[in-house]
């Protein structure tokens, strides 16, 4: 699997596509700034999954 597939990544394009300013971290560090507050991988999924972006038992796109 590529860096570019995956739950993550489509959890970002999603979460963007609804007016989210997603943004990776600097600092080589695996975090993200979604609309100003600091997330982990984890964080970042649990966010598309409370919008509805996202089914919490499959973390696949709605």
């Amino acid at each position: 699997m590529s860096e570019f597939e995956g739950p993550i990544p489509e959890a970002i394009a999603a979460l963007r596509a609804r007016g989210h300013t997603v943004e990776p971290w600097t600092g080589g560090l695996p975090y993200w700034l979604v609309d100003g507050a600091t997330l982990t991988d984890g964080d970042l999924l649990a966010v598309a999954v409370r919008v509805g972006l996202m089914d919490s038992t499959t973390t696949t796109l709605q």
